[in-house]
């Protein structure tokens, strides 16, 4: 019996002991496969072509870490990923960051957090009065909520804030000239359509420094257009285990 047609049959004869010992059980069974089947019915959205790394590889050496917890509050990162931002910038002796997206601020407060004295963050965001206008397209519903929602960077302490610059604007219309070549790590975690992550994406790795790292938020195949643009970089992209953390190193040299 092959492997694929074992474990199904194992499959089912599982679900036929649970099904008769308690039924109500089966919807577990059945969610978590089903879940799994979302992970990887569409080819363009499947992550397990990336490679793995645990955030703790990235950084072996023992490191302590600030996190400032914002209970209720979605589109952010979490503990988990904060590790690995932390780990990554640790890696990169990051001082200088610039940041796609900053909506209420959650991901600036823990880079924020995290940097050495006299670091600095860039956070670039849409214009509170911006409204729909964008230069790009932003195909999900509630991606174009957050971009028009009020109060960005908001939530950051005010003890962070002198670490940080905030950018009003588009970024599909800032220019990155400035600052080539003198970031340590960009994070995208802007708009995930298309053409804003391959937007933000190309600019910061022109912003980068050789030997910087840019990250991207939200890798899973719920985000498809992102995982499709991560896809087709020439750069090795590596997923943060456990996480939606994706990144990618410029060369050094």
């Amino acid at each position: 019996m092959s492997s694929p047609i074992r474990k199904v049959w194992e499959l089912g004869r599982a679900c036929l002991q649970i099904g008769i010992r308690r039924p109500s059980d089966l919807r577990h069974v059945f969610g978590m496969a089903a879940f799994a089947a979302s992970q990887i019915r569409d080819p363009d959205a499947d992550i397990r072509s990336f490679p793995v790394v645990h955030w703790q590889e990235i950084y072996p050496t023992s490191f302590s870490f600030s996190f400032h917890s914002f209970p209720g509050i979605g589109a952010s990162i979490s503990l988990e990923e904060s590790a690995g931002l932390v780990a990554l910038m640790k890696r990169v002796g990051a001082k200088r960051i610039f940041e796609f997206g900053t909506y209420k601020g959650v991901s600036t407060t823990q880079m924020a957090a995290n940097l050495p004295p006299g670091g600095q963050i860039y956070s670039l965001d849409l214009p509170e009065s911006c409204g729909a206008n964008v230069s790009l397209s932003i195909s999900k519903e509630s991606e174009r909520q957050i971009a028009n929602e009020a109060g960005k960077g908001s939530l950051i302490p005010k003890d962070l804030l002198r670490q940080v610059i905030f950018l009003r604007e588009d970024s599909a219309l800032f220019d990155p000239k400035p600052f080539e070549g003198t970031m340590d790590l960009v994070f995208v975690d802007g708009a995930h359509s298309s053409e804003y992550v391959r937007n933000d994406t190309e600019k910061g790795w022109l912003m980068l420094r050789p030997g910087g790292v840019i990250v991207w938020h939200d890798c899973t195949p719920t985000h498809r257009d992102v995982v499709q643009c991560l896809r087709n970089l020439s750069q090795k992209v590596t997923i943060v285990g456990g996480t939606t953390l994706a990144f990618a190193q410029k060369d050094p040299n």
